[in-house]
């Protein structure tokens, strides 16, 4: 599980990184994921060897374009068992 020293500092970086989501509280998300079966069998590589554990950030704000339409800006963070930043993706 990744503590709450490795979120603070994530978000920290985070706010740095994206100014607009600086007052956004993120939601965390646990993902466990298994290697594909069908895909070792083909291979004939045995059983797979392990589940790993990912987890997501995600900020989400809603805006208001310059036509008044609301819409929703979300970004999206993913963090390896570790805490550390796999991936960063945003909507535009």
């Amino acid at each position: 599980m990744v503590d709450e020293k490795k979120l603070k500092k994530i978000k920290k970086e985070i706010m740095a990184r994206f100014p607009d989501f600086r007052d956004v509280e993120p939601r965390l998300i646990k993902k466990v994921v298994a290697p594909q079966k069908s895909v070792y069998r083909k291979l004939s590589l045995g059983l797979p060897k392990g589940v790993k554990e990912v987890y997501s950030l995600q900020f989400k704000k809603t805006v208001r374009t310059v036509d008044a339409v609301k819409i929703n800006r979300i970004l999206v963070v993913t963090l390896n068992e570790k805490g550390e930043i796999i991936k960063i993706s945003q909507s535009r």
